[in-house]
């Protein structure tokens, strides 16, 4: 472990094999018991995390959100592993329970409240008894929203969305719309879909202009336009562009730019550089 990490209080890591990246931050009162632990750069782990099994690595810009718990379940045992792509949000209460492997790709949205279970036992299984054992994989660009479950054995596409509160009890192909308890497919082959340029255009106006109705409450002093995939910003004599399809930022920084780099991320228009996404706190005093 890098001695620059960032390390909450009241915070024990109890791994045999460890690697955080000074850039990552892990919070006040978070459990890690592991073999190996692993967390690429720009990584944050909430408060209040508990994270319990054989091996758990993640790439870059991991943010697991606080009350998340990995565990349960017998979660010590030899394919008990977690391996996270780059890009991921795991948000407030989720269970991921890796009895068995748990494999989560690029760009991977897990909501509240969220479950995934890779076993599922109770009674007797000699006595006739349903038990359930197995892996879950979740592909690339994936979005899995509040309160849905994911049970063994189950296979998530890349490109897919999935309904809330979704019971997912079998694999669900790439591209797809898919909701309900159990969930199935809405709509097939419907992700991505390419925009035409009027499209793109229509919805980077309107993020814009929300976003400069905060100007007043976050004492924003700033212009902005969007042309050709480019949102220029301008601060007095002070430039910046967005290029949203390179996914880069050229120019002048300060805590106006990041205030909209973050901006756009909250509508999934995720720019990444070295730093983490922050905002200007508004006055609403």
């Amino acid at each position: 472990m890098e001695a620059s990490a960032e390390i909450g209080s009241n915070t024990i890591i109890n791994v045999k094999n460890i690697d955080i990246h000074s850039s990552s931050v892990i919070g006040d009162n978070v459990f890690i018991e592991c073999e190996t632990f692993k967390i690429g750069k720009h990584c944050k782990i909430g408060d209040n995390v508990k994270i319990t099994c054989k091996t758990f690595i993640s790439d870059d810009w991991l943010y697991m959100a606080s009350d998340v718990e990995v565990g349960r379940g017998g979660c010590h045992g030899p394919k008990s592993n977690i391996k996270i792509g780059k890009h991921v949000g795991i948000f407030e209460n989720t269970i991921l329970n890796p009895s068995d492997e748990i494999e989560i790709g690029d760009n991977v949205g897990i909501g509240c409240d969220v479950m995934i279970w890779t076993h599922g036992a109770w009674l007797d299984i000699t006595q006739g008894f349903p038990s359930d054992f197995g892996p879950v994989k979740i592909g690339d660009n994936v979005w899995l929203p509040a309160r849905s479950i994911v049970l063994p054995n189950v296979t998530i596409g890349d490109n897919t969305v999935i309904g809330i509160g979704s019971i997912i009890n079998r694999s669900i192909p790439s591209g797809c719309f898919a909701a309900g308890s159990p969930c199935k497919v809405i709509t097939e082959a419907c992700y991505p879909r390419k925009l035409s340029d009027d499209e793109t255009s229509k919805i980077i106006c309107e993020i814009l202009e929300d976003w400069c109705k905060l100007h007043n409450i976050k004492d924003i002093s700033a212009e902005v336009e969007y042309s050709n995939g480019c949102i220029t910003l301008r601060q007095k004599i002070n430039k910046t562009i967005f290029d949203i399809n390179k996914r880069t930022i050229i120019g002048y920084n300060n805590d106006v730019v990041e205030d909209l780099r973050d901006y756009l991320r909250r509508r999934g228009i995720k720019i990444f550089t070295n730093k983490p996404f922050k905002s200007i706190k508004p006055n609403f005093l």
